[in-house]
């Protein structure tokens, strides 16, 4: 439930600040945010714990896709849609199916068999990708920046971490024109 609070009243602040001043409720508040960023509702999120205990929360909104970046939830699979702008993806917007293949990236978060986390990134471009990712394992509180190898064009990448993550944060995605200059960093 701390995840819950910290992270809807982080992301929220804005719109309740402005619900208060517009005198409208939190689940007004709550809409308007969701116009503003791709939300999803209902998100259950089932981890292993490190002790071996399972947390399993089901959070009455997340936003998934805002102006800087996704979120994917444990367990959950987000599909996007995004814009070249220069050398940047931009634009994003959150879909329930694929319309347009040639701009839809998909990114799943899911715990293994092992309790490890494996994030899968699938990128359509013709161009190569890089992300700047931030972490959220279930013991934090906040996003922690880690590293993050380039997903090839046409291709998909896979991150792992060896703890229960709760959420991960794909930000500054942008184009790499050459391969071999990207590493596994950021």
């Amino acid at each position: 439930m701390r995840h819950l609070c910290v992270l809807i009243l982080g992301l929220c602040l804005n719109s309740l600040a402005a619900a208060q001043y517009r005198d409208v409720s939190p689940e007004e508040a709550k809409n308007d945010m969701c116009k503003m960023v791709g939300c999803a509702f209902d998100v259950r999120v089932v981890l292993k714990q490190k002790d071996g205990s399972t947390y399993d929360k089901t959070l009455p909104v997340v936003p998934v896709v805002q102006p800087n970046g996704v979120s994917v939830y444990a367990g959950q699979s987000v599909l996007f849609e995004a814009d070249i702008q220069g050398d940047q993806l931009g634009n994003f917007k959150l879909v329930r199916s694929v319309e347009h293949p040639e701009k839809t990236l998909s990114a799943n978060l899911e715990q293994t068999s092992d309790n490890s986390m494996r994030l899968t990134v699938r990128n359509p471009l013709k161009q190569h990708l890089k992300i700047a990712m931030g972490i959220m394992p279930l013991d934090h509180t906040q996003l922690v920046k880690t590293s993050s190898c380039p997903v090839v064009a046409g291709g998909a990448s896979f991150e792992l971490w060896p703890y229960p993550v709760f959420q991960v944060f794909l930000g500054n995605i942008r184009l790499l024109k050459d391969l071999g200059q990207a590493t596994c960093s950021e």
